[in-house]
């Protein structure tokens, strides 16, 4: 009975602090929700009521009255926004610094609950011209200075500052005043329309500051004023919009206000729209340079720049053991465009060529063998067509063919395979890793551009097949793991070894197998996938570690997986590996939308290494034959390496 009269004493004061908290919620949420003095912000805010004088005041400074204060009169509550004659604003309070007579228009809007109200516009007028306003060097370096104008073209890559009157620039990297890189210069005419280079842009200060833009792909000409911000950096137009091709005006919907500047000077001007279409979000730097310093320009009389090549490279591409090497073009990355210097301009990958660059199949067939004891040449193509003859290579590493090289489609519409009008092909660099060479890309130089057709060849000796060693790795699919092994990530990870994982002490895998120079090859299987990971697409990437965490591979879309089904990832390392500490299969963001872990079965079908075949002939720069670190031979003397060189040599004949 006790306990019955104590339990109902304890609901009584449950129910008694439940009675006065509800109290109190109600009057806090009552006190918050009582308007302020303003009338405006109890009820949803119409156009009639965003009026000056009332939501917004507009006042001139009492001692110079070309410098005007916007203000918002609307409650701290309020999201103001503002679009006035030099741009754009959010703040409360907005000063102006008009330098030119004129009448200008100001809409004031707040956020609302239904999205942003703008009132109608409100007019003030500026009676006089005030020249300390436009005495910035911006100002002067766009017109000329008060009472001039100035002609501004795009630029055609001629001049030093851009490659071509277009380049692009990452929106999640810093693109701000005089701080900014361009991700891509595609150099002149990629807008696709040769007409543009009668196009004009002139900016004068006038009788104000007045803007004619005379489009010659159009025909069109269209005049107005524009507002230059010199203290954030935007150019606002108004009646006329800001040089562009026709062909590229539905990439944006805004060319016309607060665009970025990105460069100003006497010679130069680049400024940036964002592209805002279906293709998302990204920077269009237009470049221009004045039309009075292109029409005077005397281009330098400066060398091109030229391929950095590794010292020693004569003999990286030459004779080392063997004197004839057999060069076929890599089927996972075969071509590219290159710069003058040898840099690649796309960093295409295998994969990831885009749909007008596709890569046609076959090309580990094309080759080009080169004997530097006879001075002697061949190319194969695919087709069967072959071409012989001698051949030298200068002190820059040029290749001159004695006789004409074949042509060949490689890949798109109308990509090919060739040498330059001089029957010439130049190395733009080798790859090496473990100071063994790993490929070279040469280059055709175009007749029309500073640039390379670049195509990338991978070396086998003594004219040997094209095809790497392949190993295959044994698999027991009985201790693999799989599941949510990384607690913090929603990803569907495959364990092949793992040294801090559950496979370190049972692995599937001989760990200290994987040693490899050239690529590898995984084949797996998954099934039983159930919810959404059965129907949708992930990214599959391969994590491979060697020891000491160099090289290491993380891919991140190696492969799409798109439910049951069994999937191949193909890599190909920066460097030798000599064993594995981490070797995991990861399917990002999988985990989740799997309905039943238990339903699915993971199998690795087949793990393929391959050692490319220069390493059994001894093409290499270091010293030892590079099958001395499978057999971990890593610790014998100079004179234990050289008898055992010999003794494979002899083995290989």
């Amino acid at each position: 009975m006790k306990v019955g009269t104590k339990n109902t004493r304890s609901y009584e004061k449950l129910i008694s602090k439940l009675y006065i908290a509800w109290l109190i919620i109600t009057v806090g949420l009552f006190s918050a929700c009582t308007p302020d003095s303003f009338e405006l912000e109890g009820k949803d805010v119409t156009v009639d009521d965003l009026v000056e004088g009332i939501a917004f005041s507009i006042t001139h400074d009492s001692e110079n009255p070309n410098i005007v204060y916007l203000k918002s009169l609307m409650p701290s509550s309020y999201q103001v926004c503002w679009q006035h004659p030099q741009g754009r604003s959010q703040e409360r309070e907005v000063t102006l610094q008009m330098p030119f007579e004129g009448e200008y228009e100001v809409t004031f809007g707040v956020q609302t609950r239904g999205g942003i109200v703008y009132g109608n516009p409100a007019t003030f007028t500026i009676d006089s011209f005030c020249a300390d306003f436009v005495n910035d060097d911006l100002w002067t370096y766009l017109t000329g200075g008060v009472n001039n104008e100035k002609v501004w073209i795009f630029d055609n890559g001629s001049y030093g500052y851009a490659a071509g009157e277009m380049t692009y620039a990452d929106p999640s990297t810093t693109v701000e005043w005089n701080n900014w890189s361009a991700n891509w210069d595609p150099g002149v005419g990629h807008t696709g329309d040769d007409a543009i280079w009668e196009s004009t842009m002139t900016f004068g200060l006038k009788g104000g500051a007045n803007v004619t833009v005379y489009n010659s792909s159009s025909k069109e000409t269209a005049s107005g004023t524009f507002m230059l911000n010199t203290s954030n950096h935007t150019i606002t137009f108004t009646d006329c919009e800001l040089l562009h091709t026709p062909s590229w005006s539905d990439r944006s919907t805004n060319w016309s206000r607060d665009l970025k500047l990105l460069e100003l000077d006497e010679n130069h001007m680049r400024i940036g729209v964002m592209r805002d279409n279906s293709e998302g979000p990204w920077w269009l730097i237009w470049n221009f340079v004045s039309k009075e310093y292109a029409d005077n320009y005397v281009p330098e009389d400066k060398p091109d720049p030229e391929p950095a090549l590794p010292d020693g490279w004569e003999d990286m591409v030459s004779e080392v053991v063997t004197s004839k090497i057999k060069w076929t073009m890599s089927a996972d990355v075969p071509f590219d465009w290159a710069n003058l210097d040898g840099s690649l301009m796309n960093n295409f990958t295998a994969g990831n060529y885009p749909d007008w660059a596709t890569p046609v199949s076959g090309l580990d067939q094309l080759s080009m063998t080169l004997d530097s004891k006879t001075m002697t040449y061949e190319f194969a193509m695919p087709d069967g067509t072959t071409a012989s003859g001698t051949y030298t290579l200068d002190e820059k590493g040029i290749y001159t063919f004695s006789g004409k090289v074949p042509s060949y489609h490689i890949g798109g519409g109308d990509i090919m395979f060739g040498a330059d009008g001089n029957n010439q092909l130049r190395i733009l660099s080798i790859e090496s890793a473990a100071g063994n060479v790993m490929g070279m890309w040469v280059g055709a130089r175009s007749a029309e551009k500073d640039e390379y057709q670049a195509y990338h060849f991978i070396p086998n000796a003594g004219g040997g097949t094209s095809q790497p060693e392949a190993t295959s790795i044994a698999v027991d699919n009985s201790k693999l793991v799989w599941g949510h092994l990384e607690t913090d990530k929603n990803n569907f990870r495959i364990e092949l070894y793992n040294m801090y994982g559950e496979t370190a002490s049972a692995s599937p895998i001989d760990p200290a197998s994987i040693v490899f120079d050239y690529s590898m090859e995984l084949t797996f299987t998954i099934s039983g996938l159930t919810g959404d990971a059965a129907t949708k697409e992930y990214n599959a990437g391969l994590m491979c570690t060697a020891d000491g965490w160099w090289p290491a591979y993380s891919g991140t879309s190696d492969v799409k997986v798109k439910g049951d089904g069994t999937y191949t990832i193909k890599m190909k390392p920066e460097a030798a590996y000599n064993g594995v500490i981490v070797f995991v299969i990861d399917i990002f963001d999988m985990f989740s939308d799997i309905a039943d872990l238990d339903a699915v079965n993971v199998t690795i079908d087949s793990l393929k290494i391959f050692v490319n075949t220069k390493y059994k002939r001894g093409i290499h720069i270091d010293g030892c034959c590079q099958i001395c670190m499978p057999l971990k031979l890593l610790t014998i003397t100079n004179y234990e390496k050289y008898f055992l060189f010999i003794f494979w040599e002899l083995l290989l004949v």
